[in-house]
């Protein structure tokens, strides 16, 4: 903003905090207007036993069922962040009331709240991400605790459940057709394993 106004425009609000309080509102809204929903199904699932995720067939359908749901919603809470209006209501006295924050020559820094650490977190934090893990990374990361499904299990399951409109509108959030795809996996991994 200031290498585009100038320091003479002060039409705008700069200060570290101000970035982490939208971030933090991205988030409790990304939570209350995408995920939460998602969450109560999925505890509502395992609560009256339909969903086990010790069970693979259960990891499986419940991917490929809810994957696509899931990013359609939090598409549709993006863009609403993207073209919501900023709630006006008392905000120029919340921001410039008590600490009026870091005077001009300090925020005209380019270098402003740049800590003088990269956007990456130490490596020791990053561990060993690689895509090139492969299927014995997976069970590693099974036996850890993380289950995950893997891309050969995704494929298989997809295959099997040819024609299956996984993203059909039961209207009853996906737990009807999700209800349907496991039973029908079910069915075909018998049916194959009698072959």
């Amino acid at each position: 903003m200031i290498a585009q106004w100038g320091l003479a425009h002060r039409a705008f609000l700069h200060g570290r905090s101000i970035h982490n309080i939208q971030i933090e509102h991205l988030w409790r809204d990304m939570q209350k207007d995408s995920l939460e929903a998602f969450r109560q199904v999925f505890i509502y699932l395992e609560e009256i036993h339909l969903l086990d995720m010790e069970n693979s067939i259960h990891q499986v359908c419940l991917y490929l069922v809810f994957h696509n749901r899931i990013q359609k919603s939090l598409d549709r809470t993006c863009d609403a962040w993207n073209h919501h209006k900023l709630h006006e209501a008392a905000i120029n006295h919340r921001y410039w009331t008590g600490d009026p924050g870091d005077d001009l020559k300090t925020a005209s820094d380019l270098a402003y709240s740049f800590y003088g650490h990269t956007l990456m977190p130490p490596a020791a934090e990053m561990g060993d991400d690689s895509e090139e893990q492969g299927e014995s990374g997976l069970e590693e990361e099974r036996a850890a605790g993380v289950s995950m499904n893997g891309d050969d299990e995704l494929s298989e399951a997809q295959t099997l459940l040819d024609g299956f409109d996984a993203d059909a509108d039961d209207g009853n959030w996906g737990i009807d057709v999700y209800c349907e795809a496991v039973l029908l996996l079910v069915s075909r991994l018998e049916a194959q394993n009698q072959e």
